[in-house]
Formats: structure tokens, sequence, C-alpha cells
């Protein structure tokens, strides 16, 4: 089984401190996109956490304490999911849906995610045991409070496919209104 973890709860500064979550890309919010994805590709709607405080009717948590960055988010995520894999994903990836099955039939080793111009580890496939396991260890070395994603998830066996449009992150104004163009049904 897989679960997913969607990480909802940055400061969105370069959205003017809008919630990324809750920005709507054609019909739906681009977290909507993002759940919505996860359970075409069979994840269980009990099994997506989303973690920070966009707007949803699924299961929801928030890192302690809040706005206290993305290994925070996926260690507050963890105690909500079950399944030997875990969809990690930001909010922000509205086109997803088309990455999904491209990382399920790549999976291996510790994971899969998208790579590009850098490293997408939040368009990614992992283990749960060595995501959890990884969690534990820096727990113990400290905590995960102000930690990138890359503390928790750089440190796994990884294998980091090419770039795909799917995994687009839209995060200024400017990429809403081309993600919107591109939602947008042709007439």
């Amino acid at each position: 089984m897989i679960g997913a973890i969607v990480l909802a709860g940055g400061r969105a500064t370069r959205l003017g401190g809008a919630s990324k979550g809750d920005v709507t890309v054609g019909a739906d919010t681009m977290l909507t996109h993002v759940t919505n994805a996860c359970r075409e590709v069979g994840v269980p709607r009990d099994n997506i956490v989303v973690v920070g405080h966009a707007q949803t009717d699924l299961k929801r948590t928030v890192e302690d304490p809040p706005h206290s960055g993305p290994a925070a988010g996926i260690g507050a995520g963890l105690a909500h999911v079950t399944g030997d894999r875990l969809f990690i994903l930001s909010c922000d990836i509205p086109f997803i849906a088309s990455g999904l099955p491209v990382l399920i039939d790549s999976f291996e080793g510790d994971g899969v995610c998208f790579g590009g111009i850098r490293t997408q580890y939040l368009a990614g496939l992992y283990s749960t045991s060595a995501v959890r396991a990884r969690v534990a260890e820096l727990q113990n070395e400290g905590g995960l409070v102000n930690l990138p994603v890359r503390a928790v998830l750089g440190a796994l066996t990884v294998t980091v496919l090419g770039p795909n449009p799917a995994a687009n992150d839209v995060d200024t104004w400017d990429e809403v209104e081309c993600a919107r163009e591109a939602a947008a049904p042709s007439d």
C-alpha cells in the first residue's frame, strides 16, 4: 500500500503570503489537484495527510512548531500514514497526476523523484521505512526544526529521474497565471 504526505505549510513569500494549497488552477485548488492525483493512483483517502493550514477535508496535521520547515512537516506527517511506500509531495505541483505513475513504475532502492535544474525531492515516492529511519536519526541528532527537505530525503539512496513537466512547481503569481492558462479548456 502507498501513503502520501502533502506539504502545504510554507510561508509562500513569493505569493505575498497566500496559502499555495488554496490557490486555484482550473476548477480546483492546487492542493486538491495533488491529493486527487494520489487517489487516482490508488492511495486510499484515509492514507493521505496534508501538513499545513490549507483547506482540505482530508486528514491534516501541522509541524511542531508551526512553520518549522519541510523536514519537520515530513516528521509530522509520518504519524498519520501507513504502507511500505510513501509519496512525499508539495502542494504546489498541480499537474503531478501524469507523473505519479512514472514514479511508481521507476521505484527502486529508498525511492525515486524527479530532477531538473535541482532535485525535486517533493515530487517523489519513497520507502516508508527508510524515511522513518532517517527522521528518527535526525530527531536523535537534535530534531527536525528548520531543516531543509534534503536533510531527510537527500540522505537516502534515491534515483533521480530527468525533469518532468508534471513536477513543475508553482511559486509565483506569474507561474500561477501560466498554470491557469495551461489548465484552461481549449476551445
